[in-house]
């Protein structure tokens, strides 16, 4: 059998067994330090976006539409102008009824003058009191006819300020199916429909044995919950904001055995849309933060799991850990680390315990 010196000593350096020679470059490796996080919780449900007001915009007036206000599909704010209808007869009615209120009030302030002095006669004995209850009875159907004309007008004014149609809520607007020039009534149907986008709901079902449980842990009570509700888009990414429990069902749907709830949100960017699928997790804000560290990171051999960090002078040292649970990429450390440790997550294959290392830390 042939024996190769050289490449002993390459092999056996290579494994840790005696030190590499002086001249050799530092190996490069890639670390990324341990960090403390809130463990999530591993319930995974199927969520779908809802608005918390849906208001259908119809016309409560007849007549042609003259302009649209709006951007098909744009956001509008409580009280904006949407859509005008012709309002020539409307104002025409509305300064007709004031003509009459005005005439009625004339009228009415004349009998109560000839009541006046018809009481100031009855009192003298100049006349008879037929003559007076004539003259009040006179002056009780003119105030009857100001307070008709009165009603008249303020629904002639109804009716004007109708021509006028606003947003009653703040949101996003649909596109309108009628064109302006079009005769519209009452029945012409929906105009346009306006969803409001913030705050906005998730709607998921939960099984009703996880509710039992999170309810005898205390972290769901009647229609609230000490539980952060997360989402994921369908772009894998994470929404930004955490939200709330503010509705659970009072009754369990008996074909799936589900209790539905909901969550609300704040959609300040409009990154959420009604009918939207989500995937919807929760998140303890009272659980204890744990040590995490990616599971790229992770070694095992005989004695256990451990890992390499980087120590001083950039010399490697090896950590025994414990392990708790995995979440995504990453591995709770429960023993064995604390945040800010550098640990070696590519290039373990070229390192060894004592091994001089040139580090570069991942950018997080």
């Amino acid at each position: 059998m042939k024996f190769f010196p050289s490449a002993f000593v390459f092999f056996i350096s290579a494994i840790g067994l005696i030190p590499a020679h002086a001249d050799d470059p530092a190996p490069a490796v890639l670390v990324e330090r341990a960090s403390n996080t809130k463990p999530g919780m591993a319930d995974v449900y199927v969520g779908r976006v809802a608005a918390v007001s849906t208001v259908k915009v119809e016309a409560r007036v007849e007549g042609v539409l003259e302009s649209q206000k709006f951007t098909d599909g744009g956001l509008v704010k409580k009280g904006d102008v949407l859509f005008q209808i012709e309002k020539d007869l409307y104002q025409a009615s509305a300064d007709k009824a004031q003509a009459t209120l005005d005439g009625a009030k004339a009228t009415a302030l004349n009998g109560k003058i000839n009541l006046d002095r018809q009481k100031q006669l009855l009192d003298r004995g100049d006349v008879s009191q037929a003559v007076y209850d004539s003259a009040e009875a006179d002056y009780k159907a003119d105030q009857a006819a100001v307070g008709q004309a009165q009603a008249d007008l303020d629904t002639a004014n109804i009716n004007l300020g109708f021509t006028t149609i606003t947003s009653p809520i703040d949101g996003r607007i649909s596109d309108s199916p009628v064109d302006v020039g079009n005769l519209i009534t009452s029945n012409t149907g929906v105009l346009a429909t306006i969803t409001s986008i913030d705050p906005i709901h998730v709607k998921f079902f939960i099984s009703e044995r996880d509710l039992i449980l999170k309810r005898q842990e205390g972290l769901v009570s009647e229609n609230s919950s000490t539980l952060d509700v997360k989402l994921q888009l369908s772009d894998g990414a994470s929404y930004p904001a955490s939200g709330k429990i503010d509705y659970i069902s009072n009754e369990v749907e008996t074909a799936t055995d589900t209790v539905e709830m909901r969550a609300a949100f704040d959609n300040k960017e409009a990154l959420l849309v009604p009918g939207q699928v989500v995937t919807v997790t929760f998140e303890d804000p009272n659980a204890s933060e744990v040590v995490v560290v990616p599971q790229t990171a992770i070694q095992l051999d005989a004695k256990g799991h451990f890992v390499f960090v980087v120590g001083k002078d950039n010399v490697v040292e090896r950590r025994d850990v414990t392990l708790g649970n995995q979440i995504g990429r990453d591995w709770v450390v429960s023993k064995g680390l604390q945040a800010g440790d550098p640990v070696v997550i590519q290039g373990l294959q070229k390192i060894h315990e004592g091994v001089k290392v040139s580090p570069t830390e991942t950018q997080s």
